[in-house]
């Protein structure tokens, strides 16, 4: 196996990685050119509108081709993982999560994977089992630098089940349960399984957020890659949270996504290691709108709001731009390009479909979106569900043809997708199906498959049923420097 990227880049010796839930991290070839991208492909309605774009989006020229380097244990004896999120910390190692509660590194070099944390073995966390355990983990850019604040710490997003403790922001009536911002810290940030700094308080709750609905909950957390140590934004917090509906019926039954007094349908940007928040845990970001908008009830961590479901979002290192993917209802995924105190439209808006007879000022497009209707060319995926996830823009020399490429899946039928960025509104946008492809890919024997072909592959050769939903993720080393 070759070397992983180096931090702070997205593609180097010729490398990306990608992972899949089926339990492979695979190498991409893409023509002649070898190359790695990181997608999650895990396992498992949304139903159907007019048919907004009735041309498909047409087939990439590239080609790629998988190979297995290292595998994640199941979840449970028989139990598959479902892999989310896969990065680096700041020194490049790579390191995987699986929503039953671990953290994994992974060993290139030995094809391994070892267990470098695991939220189960603390009782008290009671972490939600199945499809809402641990959404999201991002190491802090001082990770591994003795002296700085921040050194050691990283950050976990889960659900919890316990829910005595009061939450620090709740919306309507009932407790399905909490969703948990924790910080964790260690002494040894070399070591290959997590020490900590203090064996009587190994986590630090930064927020709790009280879920009324199983449905739309945390999503991403991520810090600003293609900042310095100079920038007012280096070492803040980005955390992603879905409207907190459970899920099709009325849209947005909260009424939060046009709300900026709540954290719920928002991105927030906060400062981890701060102190001025209304609990006292962690810190505002005065460049925030809402900061500095002088009215005390909007909610000064807000990044940009009006979100559905934004659980993915990913930045350009050549321009800096943030990339978010929300997740539609019944009719349209879309990409936003973020900016500070932006509202993007829900549940007004679904993409650029205007739901509600009301005033548009103020409200910013997507700049690219699909429709649930014909969205690729035949045969149609065998599952009636539509879902927007994002991975990263290609950024390098070794897979030409992704140079400038936003790397897109629809996440339940697991069906990829590139889009030229460059080719993308500067300022928001009218939606629109334009610049997309899609991307396809073999297992060697060149002919041209979707990823639940190949899942269904290897679920047969572990004696499993197939299965009609892929639930991909990307990832990609994206080291928080």
């Amino acid at each position: 196996m070759k070397s992983l990227p180096e931090a702070g880049t997205l593609c180097s010796n010729n490398h990306w990685i990608f992972l899949e839930g089926m339990k492979r991290l695979i190498d991409f070839t893409p023509f002649s050119h070898a190359g790695l991208i990181a997608v999650f492909i895990t396992y498992g309605s949304s139903s159907y509108s007019a048919d907004m774009y009735p041309d498909p989006i047409p087939l990439s020229g590239l080609i790629v081709e998988i190979e297995t380097i290292a595998t994640i244990p199941d979840a449970a004896h028989n139990v598959l993982p479902r892999p989310i999120v896969m990065t680096q910390d700041p020194s490049g190692r790579l390191f995987v999560n699986d929503l039953s509660g671990p953290i994994y590194y992974v060993d290139d070099k030995a094809n391994g994977i070892g267990k470098y944390l695991d939220l189960r073995d603390y009782p008290a966390l009671k972490i939600v089992s199945g499809f809402h355990g641990l959404q999201s983990f991002a190491f802090h850019p001082n990770f591994n630098k003795p002296g700085e604040a921040g050194y050691g710490c990283f950050y976990v997003l889960f659900s919890s089940q316990q829910t005595e403790t009061a939450p620090d922001f709740s919306s309507g009536s009932g407790t399905t349960f909490h969703t948990v911002l924790l910080e964790w810290r260690t002494n040894d940030s070399s070591s290959t399984t997590f020490l900590p700094a203090s064996l009587g308080n190994p986590y630090r709750e930064l927020l709790r957020i009280n879920q009324p609905h199983g449905g739309h909950v945390g999503g991403l957390i991520s810090f600003n890659p293609t900042v310095t140590d100079t920038d007012p934004d280096y070492a803040n917090l980005y955390v992603a949270f879905g409207d907190g509906a459970p899920g099709g019926g009325v849209p947005d039954p909260l009424k939060n996504g046009q709300n900026p007094e709540t954290p719920y349908g928002a991105i927030l940007r906060i400062n981890p290691l701060g102190s001025d928040s209304r609990n006292g845990r962690y810190g505002i970001v005065i460049e925030n709108a809402f900061a500095s908008d002088n009215d005390p009830d909007t909610l000064a961590e807000i990044y940009c709001y009006g979100f559905r479901n934004p659980q993915r979002f990913s930045w350009d290192l050549a321009t800096g731009k943030l990339y978010i993917a929300d997740v539609g209802h019944n009719t349209r995924e879309e990409i936003n390009v973020a900016a500070n105190g932006s509202n993007f439209g829900w549940d007004v808006l679904e993409g650029s479909h205007q739901l509600k007879d009301e005033d548009l000022s103020g409200l910013v497009y997507p700049v690219a979106e699909y429709d649930h209707v014909n969205f690729v060319t035949n045969p149609q995926p065998a599952i009636n569900s539509r879902a927007i996830t994002i991975g990263e823009v290609g950024r390098g020399i070794c897979v030409p043809g992704l140079e400038g490429q936003l790397l897109i899946s629809d996440f339940p039928t697991g069906i990829l997708f590139t889009l030229e960025v460059k080719t993308l509104p500067p300022d928001g946008g009218n939606g629109g199906q334009s610049g997309f492809f899609e991307l396809r890919v073999h297992d060697g024997d060149g002919t041209p498959r979707r990823f639940l072909e190949l899942i269904n592959k290897a679920r047969i050769k572990r004696g499993l049923p197939a299965t009609n939903r892929a639930d991909s993720r990307f990832s990609v080393n994206t080291p928080g420097r």
